[in-house]
Parts: C-alpha cells; sequence; structure tokens
C-alpha cells in the first residue's frame, strides 16, 4: 500500500500507492486546524466514545493506526496507557511528538498502518483507527484492519471512528448545501460496509453505538428520529464501531 525508502539525513519516507490518499492535503496548515479542533464539542464528542468503547487503562498497550497529530494518543496517555502511533505523514507524526512531549510512555513512526512488520504478532492490548477509514481507499482499510488483527492479542479490541456518510450534515456537504466536504475525505462509508470489512479481516464485532450529533437541542431531535424506521440514518452522526479479535481461533 506504500513505498517507503531513507533520505540521507536518515529519515524515513513512505510513499502512498493508494490514489484515495490525498497527500497534498496534510500539510502543516492541515494539522495546525486539527490541534485547533480539540477545544471544539466534535473532538470531545469523538473522546467520550474512546472512553467508553476502549476503557483505557493505565499500563495497556495500545496502538493508535492513523494517528494524525497526536490528540487520540494524548488522551489515551493521559489515562496511563502506552500508547504508538502510526501515520503516513511526516508532518502528522512530527506534530503528535510536540503535542504528546509530557507524556514519555507515547511514541510515534512514520509508517504504513496497514504494513508494520517490524513489530511483532500480538504485541498490543487495544487498538484504534479514529478518523482514518474515510481517508483512503478500501484495499487500504482492509490492510489496516487486517494488521490490526495481527497486532493485537487474542481478546484484545479495536475501535472504529469514522463519519456516517448518511447522517444529514454528510448529506448537505455531499450537495454542497451551505457546507463543504473535506477533500481529504475520499474513502466514506457505511457502518454496514465496515462492519462487514472487519468482520472479513477476522474480528467479531462487540458493540456498534448510534450517536447524534454534538449539536444542542438538534441532538435531541436526533435522537427520536432514529427510534424510527424510515430514513433513520439521516440521525446517526457517526460510525462507532467495536470489534474483538477471538480469543480462540474460530
Amino acid at each position: 500500500m506504500s513505498n517507503a525508502n531513507t533520505t540521507a539525513d536518515g529519515e524515513l519516507r513512505v510513499r502512498p500507492a493508494d490514489p484515495s490518499y490525498t497527500a497534498e492535503e496534510y500539510n502543516q496548515a492541515y494539522y495546525q486546524w486539527i490541534l485547533e479542533n480539540q477545544h471544539y464539542r466534535s473532538h470531545k464528542w469523538r473522546l467520550k466514545w474512546m472512553q467508553e468503547c476502549l476503557d483505557p487503562r493505565p499500563g495497556d498497550r495500545i496502538i493508535d493506526l492513523g494517528c494524525g497529530a497526536g490528540l487520540a494518543a494524548q488522551f489515551l496517555s493521559s489515562k496511563g496507557a502506552i500508547v504508538h502511533g502510526v501515520d503516513l505523514s511526516e508532518v502528522a507524526i512530527q506534530t503528535a511528538r510536540k503535542h504528546c512531549a509530557q507524556f514519555p510512555q507515547a511514541s510515534f513512526e512514520v509508517g504504513d498502518a496497514g504494513h508494520l512488520p517490524h513489530i511483532p504478532d500480538a504485541s498490543f492490548d487495544k487498538a484504534l483507527s479514529a478518523d482514518v477509514t474515510e481517508h483512503c481507499g478500501y484495499e487500504t482499510m482492509m490492510a489496516i484492519f487486517r494488521e490490526a488483527y495481527r497486532l493485537l492479542k487474542p481478546g484484545g479490541t479495536y475501535f472504529i471512528y469514522t463519519p456516517n456518510p448518511l447522517h444529514w450534515i454528510e448529506r448537505l456537504k455531499q450537495y454542497n448545501i451551505i457546507l463543504k466536504q473535506h477533500p481529504a475525505h475520499t474513502g466514506l462509508r457505511t457502518a454496514a460496509v465496515i462492519r462487514q470489512a472487519l468482520q472479513k479481516a477476522g474480528f467479531e464485532i462487540t458493540r456498534q453505538i448510534e450517536p447524534p450529533s454534538m449539536i444542542p437541542i438538534f441532538n435531541w431531535l436526533e435522537r427520536l428520529w432514529s427510534m424510527q424506521p424510515i430514513f433513520r440514518q439521516l440521525a446517526i452522526y457517526r460510525v462507532v464501531l467495536l470489534a474483538s479479535k477471538p480469543s480462540r481461533p474460530s
């Protein structure tokens, strides 16, 4: 899914082979915007479900596949977890290292989250890909899921968080009504597609949450709308899945 080489200064360079990965979007301005997002309700909403699903505890070994600017790693490290983040973007990794400098148990590397042969099997208790799958093609997503499966210990859990393309906000973006879709969101997928992909990689689906948005008043209306069967996905803000690696081979 990527090509890698090392420059004269010893820095690893990873070149994505996935045409859906819009590498030019992941610049310093993009990650500065991501860091500013940590103060918004949307980020706090993401952390709420991360806490509820992953339940990070002191000593947990967690791999963040597609770690971006390190916001999730910062949160998990603050709970005492030992976190290792991987991302294709060199700028992302530089940003994450600075952002998590106060947590010595947080480490980061430039790499292909779908191909990490230098990391042994069953090295981690938990894994996550938060706001990752919408940035890549299907085969890249499958490679990441398979690598998460390999890297997890039996019984380990994997947290997925990504926009629901059927939610009303995403539909407005799709038709360029008031809102615009971010150009890096090239791989938006429904919960059904992601569930099937996780199962194809060997995971069992442990939990699926269908949250409303974090917007006051709207979220109450969304909760009510999601209780009826007609176009209920319009009210489900994010795809939130927790998968587990079976304790015993099936």
